[in-house]
């Protein structure tokens, strides 16, 4: 079963700063329209991490917000970029660079997929 056939929401981002920020806003709308709480606000930064990534590196950035069970959550980004992330060795002076990371760390797992169009960066996330 694909997200299309669960409770799911989808937004085209521009590839703009201010992405960020409508991505973390979208998902605690979407989780609360749900009644799902995102109790530390794990998926909303981690939403924020990928579409930064995504608008840094492609031209076209989707973002996807399901619920595959009773527990999960899941946000795709889904951008035009064939190149998969790669986590930087971190720089402890750099002030960025550190996304994945987050990413790893909030995520129970998280990765990446091929698609015709580039890729999609996903994460998932359960409640306790």
């Amino acid at each position: 079963m694909d997200h299309r056939q669960r409770l799911h929401f989808v937004l085209a981002l521009e590839p703009v700063d201010e992405a960020v920020r409508t991505a973390r806003d979208t998902v605690r709308a979407a989780l609360e329209g749900w009644d799902r709480e995102d109790v530390d606000g794990d998926l909303e930064l981690i939403a924020s991490e990928l579409v930064t990534n995504a608008i840094r590196h492609a031209n076209s950035v989707r973002l996807v917000v399901y619920l595959p069970d009773e527990k999960t959550a899941m946000v795709e980004v889904w951008d035009d970029n064939p190149q998969g992330p790669t986590a930087p060795v971190p720089d402890l002076h750099a002030e960025g660079g550190r996304g994945l990371m987050l990413v790893g760390a909030l995520s129970c797992s998280w990765g990446w997929r091929a698609t015709a169009d580039g890729k999609v960066t996903w994460a998932r996330t359960e409640a306790p």
